[in-house]
């Protein structure tokens, strides 16, 4: 098993952009450079405390975009990050669009939503 990568289509009220990300299920949020969500004209929403990989716990601002994944569409809560770096996928917008991972073909499935 390996990394799964998905595209990820993301606007704000500037402009749009197609993004090649590493989907990650350790990651809450959908993380971007912040200078790409200040090209897109994101609204920031607050900041939120995130732990990194590393253990260490940072501040990064929240904000909305809409974004488009295989043909779903639907606004999502993307992290902005100083340092540029590869795009990651987090859960809440796989959940938001309805995806999962398929971790042995290494690529994202349709997922039914769940309502316990």
């Amino acid at each position: 098993m390996g990394a799964t990568y998905a595209d990820l289509s993301l606007s704000g009220s500037s402009a749009s952009d197609t993004l090649r990300c590493l989907v990650d299920t350790g990651a809450t949020f959908t993380k971007i450079p912040m200078a790409l969500g200040q090209r897109l004209g994101l609204e920031i929403v607050r900041q939120v405390e995130v732990e990194l990989a590393d253990g260490r716990v940072t501040v990064r601002p929240l904000a909305l975009a809409n974004a488009e994944m295989e043909g779903v569409r639907s606004p999502i809560l993307v992290t902005l990050a100083e340092e540029a770096g590869v795009p990651l996928i987090g859960v809440t917008t796989l959940e938001t669009l309805g995806f999962k991972v398929d971790p042995v073909a290494e690529r994202l499935e349709p997922r039914t939503a769940i309502e316990y």
